[in-house]
């Protein structure tokens, strides 16, 4: 009798063991729920990676793959926009109808992780993703100010109206090939092209401008240094590299380094741009 209760005694505490241990497994590959969630705009995403959020902003366009995965994309260029939206195939279930998100702001709230250098939330449930009500006019303080571009300079400056005055603003975390002018007499390779891009990017346009905590407000030469934003949600300095009018500036670290590198090896391996006249020139 003492061996068959043994017995019995030895396989349930087996049982509660592998219960314990699948139930570790099953936690360790689920994300634990947030204490809090901070709200921030899906434009301060960058500096918030391995961190709980509730993100703000309104859907551009909402795409689905051929494998299911589901986008909800806050910029017309999903591939510089600083923050994305996915639902993986298994999930789009609980999701029936995602075209509905297209042009609402919401709120999602998750752990933003860093994928190829963009950071993301991953929805696996329903109750991440909120359509809030429609927010009460804003007063002029509350709303984000934005700035009329009157001059392209090169590539990768700009003069903007700021109160009436007018400011010379550094592109930060990029570098374009130089065109000529009193001090550089001769255009610098590809240096026209890109200045014409950013021409065609840039002029007339109202932008937002963004500082990097990482970086000072002004360089050495007196010029804001800022992300410049148009006001579809496009990052001018990541659509440069995407595209292949400018080189990731790594001499100095700031917020999007990774991200920026990330698009500047893809413009390399794609022949863009100033990629594609090198290899021709060579």
């Amino acid at each position: 009798m003492k061996n068959f209760f043994y017995k019995n005694q030895v396989r349930i505490t087996v049982i509660v063991a592998a219960i314990l241990i699948a139930a570790a497994i099953l936690l360790a590959k689920t994300d634990p729920l947030p204490q809090s969630a901070k709200r921030i705009d899906y434009t301060e995403a960058p500096n918030h990676v391995g961190e709980y959020a509730c993100v703000s902003g309104k859907i551009d366009h909402v795409y689905t793959s051929q494998k299911g995965t589901v986008f909800l994309n806050f910029c017309q260029d999903y591939k510089t926009c600083p923050f994305g939206i996915v639902i993986f195939g298994e999930d789009a279930h609980k999701f029936p109808n995602p075209q509905q998100y297209e042009g609402k702001t919401l709120e999602i709230t998750g752990l933003i992780k860093a994928y190829q250098g963009r950071p993301e939330i991953v929805l696996n449930a329903p109750d991440q993703i909120k359509i809030p009500p429609s927010p009460r006019p804003a007063s002029a303080k509350e709303a984000p100010p934005v700035y009329a571009v009157v001059e392209i300079i090169d590539g990768d400056t700009i003069k903007v109206d700021i109160g009436g005055t007018i400011v010379t603003v550094r592109l930060i975390g990029i570098d374009t090939p130089e065109i000529a002018r009193p001090n550089h007499p001769q255009d610098d390779y590809f240096g026209p092209e890109a200045a014409q891009y950013a021409k065609q990017l840039l002029e007339n346009q109202l932008v937002y401008l963004i500082p990097d905590p990482m970086q000072s407000n002004r360089d050495k030469y007196d010029r804001l240094l800022r992300y410049v934003f148009l006001e579809d949600g496009t990052l001018i300095n990541a659509k440069l590299i995407a595209d292949g009018y400018a080189y990731n500036y790594i001499y100095e670290p700031f917020q999007f380094m990774k991200q920026f590198d990330y698009l500047e090896k893809q413009a390399k391996e794609k022949q863009l741009g100033l990629w594609k006249a090198k290899k021709t020139k060579n």
